[in-house]
């Protein structure tokens, strides 16, 4: 079975466009985004993204939010 992919700074531009065409080519299952605001990316948990806090200034608590990732960007 594929891991998941863990994908940082998933509300900025860069981020979010790395999460859509993920979404293109893999199950929504298999993405963690995440972002230091989650409320700016709720419309990609509705889509069945794994979204999630993470702030690279807390480098334990992004540890934390990427333990299950298998690959980051």
């Amino acid at each position: 079975m594929a891991g998941i992919i863990g994908v940082t700074g998933a509300s900025g531009h860069l981020g979010r466009r790395v999460v859509e065409l993920l979404l293109e080519n893999v199950s929504a299952e298999r993405i963690r985004a995440l972002t230091r605001h989650p409320e700016k990316i709720a419309d990609l948990a509705e889509r069945g993204v794994s979204v999630g806090a993470g702030d690279f200034a807390r480098p334990d608590e992004l540890a934390r939010a990427l333990e299950a990732s298998s690959g980051c960007s």
